[in-house]
């Protein structure tokens, strides 16, 4: 008799020992964050995540809203493959260029920076935006992000200019 109520004690504790890992395998699965892990929510795929972020680089409000979506676009682009980023998309950023706020211009060069050779698509409209900012005033100009980009897709950018020889005639 003694035997056979310790063999029900025992199934009976196995049993509620199954049970509470079961609800709690359901509680860590069903409540992330509960037990200290926290689980994201599944990312964008990118070509949607930089779609979006191109849009409000091109329509926000503020420069401000612009500059920091372009900042976010350098964010997306930095160490990703560049053969993820498909031809309209590249077109897409490219045409940022064509923004007369220098520091959405900064981002937006460095975001193509990022894809290396994949963005030479970009190479001249850098060298043509080159000369028109290099001598800019202002303690942080695109030129220097235009010079790492261009190098980074492979081109040599032009030597900078002697700007105060500029201010003086």
């Amino acid at each position: 008799m003694r035997a056979q109520e310790n063999n029900m004690l025992n199934n009976a504790s196995s049993s509620r020992l199954w049970l509470v890992l079961i609800a709690s395998a359901c509680i860590f699965l069903l409540l992330p964050g509960l037990c200290g892990e926290s689980h994201p929510m599944p990312k964008k795929p990118l070509k949607r995540q930089l779609s979006e972020t191109i849009a409000k680089v091109r329509n926000g409000k503020t420069l401000t809203s612009r500059t920091d979506a372009a900042q976010h676009l350098e964010t997306l682009t930095d160490g990703i493959d560049p053969h993820k980023v498909d031809e309209t998309t590249l077109t897409e950023m490219v045409s940022l260029l064509e923004t007369k706020e220098d520091s959405v211009r900064a981002w937006v060069a460095a975001s193509l920076g990022n894809l290396g050779p994949r963005a030479k698509v970009a190479v001249p409209r850098l060298l043509k935006l080159l000369p028109e900012v290099d001598c800019l005033r202002g303690s942080l100009t695109s030129a220097p992000f235009i010079r790492v980009a261009l190098e980074r897709m492979g081109e040599i950018p032009p030597p900078s200019p002697n700007c105060s020889a500029k201010e003086e005639q």
